[in-house]
């Protein structure tokens, strides 16, 4: 499901960036270590919506940089069932960044049209917040402007090379959500 009115996807789309938060997962409880919470079984289905709809919207991702935490590689995995041919990279950098150290991941990436990363808030939303510049679909910028729900995605697309990736370089073209679950 479509969250706000997006631009028409076609092949020859600009680089762009897929940043999306890990679907709902357990509760924190005593003796877990946060890296090790897995998906709620909601989660679980909205990652594999959220995968579907991805797909949907013509978004082929090349690369996927995805936070070693247990829940970002449930929902990797799930979302990736409907995506193919996708060259998965665990980036231990991911789990517990900031906005400069997921940039600085994307930076390095070359030779790519599309690549998701998915990681954890408050960094998914602040990252999109701070590269989405003139251009950016305003109901998009509201959606993510009181963070990035679980298993939605923020889609950024930006003229030039990875390495150009800044602040208020990219439009944030859309929001697509894996919610729409029972």
């Amino acid at each position: 499901m479509w969250t706000v009115a997006s631009t028409r996807w076609d092949s020859e789309a600009m680089p762009t960036l897929i940043i999306a938060r890990h679907a709902k997962a357990e509760a924190p409880a005593p003796g877990l270590q946060d890296m090790e919470r897995t998906l709620a079984l909601i989660g679980r289905k909205a990652s594999t919506k959220l995968g579907q709809e991805l797909a949907a919207a013509s978004l082929a991702p090349q690369v996927a940089l995805v936070s070693p935490a247990t829940r970002t590689q449930q929902t990797w995995k799930l979302m990736s069932a409907a995506l193919e041919g996708v060259d998965t990279r665990t980036v231990d950098g991911l789990y517990e960044t900031d906005v400069e150290g997921l940039l600085s991941v994307a930076r390095e990436l070359e030779d790519v049209e599309v690549a998701v990363m998915v990681g954890h808030e408050p960094t998914s939303s602040a990252a999109a917040a701070y590269v989405a510049g003139p251009g950016s679909s305003t109901d998009a910028l509201k959606s993510i402007a009181q963070g990035l729900s679980t298993g939605t995605a923020a889609v950024l697309e930006f003229d030039g090379p990875w390495d150009s990736l800044g602040s208020r370089t990219a439009r944030l073209t859309a929001v697509i959500s894996g919610r729409d679950v029972e």
